[in-house]
């Protein structure tokens, strides 16, 4: 299988918000969730924005619903992002607190 390397981590060492994201997906679809989970903990957060959002722009849920409208909304996109980037920082500090 291509996995594409992580260009965050190429060139800082430092994790991204979604290594491993990727081996996280394929260990869910085995229906391996205790692996997809050690993978990558932030899918299981924010995977329900994700799907949700993909809905909307995919129209498979209408772009006038209230639901579109919250996912869109200000108060969703920061809190996506404070969440991601939050994730960021613990996984890195982490990662460096259990190798000293």
């Amino acid at each position: 299988m291509f996995a594409p390397r992580c260009l965050l981590k190429a060139v800082t060492g430092y994790d991204c918000p979604f290594c491993g994201f990727q081996r996280s997906v394929w260990a869910l679809l085995r229906g391996d969730f205790v692996d997809a989970f050690m993978y990558n903990p932030y899918l299981y957060i924010i995977s329900p924005y994700l799907i949700m959002v993909l809905l909307c722009v995919l129209k498979v849920i209408p772009p006038e619903s209230k639901l579109c409208r919250a996912l869109y909304s200000r108060a969703s996109i920061i809190t996506a992002a404070v969440l991601t980037f939050s994730w960021w920082i613990l996984r890195n500090v982490f990662d460096c607190l259990s190798i000293s």
